[in-house]
């Protein structure tokens, strides 16, 4: 089950799923990895739009991060270059990334429940 709360989304379960599958193949692991990178996608996309307006290049470096604790996230992959700007990871996310997840949580969730449809059938046919 997911829900929003406020600036993230809760996953019901997901921790016992990541551990359950510790014992799988690595064709498993791989596959459970880039279900849940599909599911960021759109936050991803959507916070470089946000952005792309206040700093293009740091805005096309937002990428997406699979933990093996189960979390997902949107992050920035670029470099800090200079100390003058102290409060440009607070600017990032207030005007990118958590708009992007507040904007696009209702897909995500749709999304995560098909991931977790296409992982269910996968391991049913035995993958």
């Amino acid at each position: 089950m997911a829900a929003n709360t406020g600036g993230t989304v809760r996953v019901e379960g997901l921790r016992q799923l990541l551990r359950a599958t510790d014992a799988a193949d690595k064709a498993t692991k791989k596959l459970v990895r880039s279900e849940l990178r599909k599911v960021a996608v759109p936050v991803r996309d959507e916070a470089r739009r946000l952005f792309a307006s206040t700093d293009s290049k740091s805005a096309s470096r937002f990428g997406i991060s699979v933990r093996k604790v189960g979390t997902v996230s949107v992050e920035q992959r670029l470099r800090r270059t200079s100390g003058l700007r102290p409060d440009f990871g607070r600017l990032q996310m207030r005007k990118a990334l958590v708009p992007a997840l507040e904007g696009k949580a209702d897909e995500v969730i749709v999304l995560f429940d098909k991931a977790l449809e296409r992982l269910s059938d996968d391991w049913g046919r035995g993958g």
